[in-house]
């Protein structure tokens, strides 16, 4: 099995600053919107067993790494958050 680490550890730095973010809409659809813009904007890190995830992790203990990918996750997700094409956001603006 081949893994994206990337999208490991992007999906848990969403999970864990979500609520900081102050998104406009917090569905399932804008935070994988928000998941994808970031790992497209992320260089890919694969392994080959969900174990090896935590080595390319250990990598971002470096403080300027880790801020280097919340900068990132903040910017997609500002772009997702004023931007939503979810139905409920769509409902809202009828």
């Amino acid at each position: 099995m081949i893994i994206n680490a990337m999208e490991r550890i992007m999906k848990d730095l969403l999970d864990e600053y979500k609520t900081r973010l102050q998104l406009n809409c917090t569905c399932n659809e804008c935070l994988d919107d928000i998941l994808a813009l970031t790992l497209n904007k992320t260089h890919p890190r694969y392994v080959t067993k969900a174990e090896k995830v935590m080595y390319i992790k250990a990598e971002f203990i470096d403080k300027q790494e880790m801020t280097s990918l919340l900068v990132k996750l903040a910017e997609c997700a500002k772009i997702v958050s004023d931007n939503p094409t979810c139905q409920n956001q769509q409902k809202e603006k009828i």
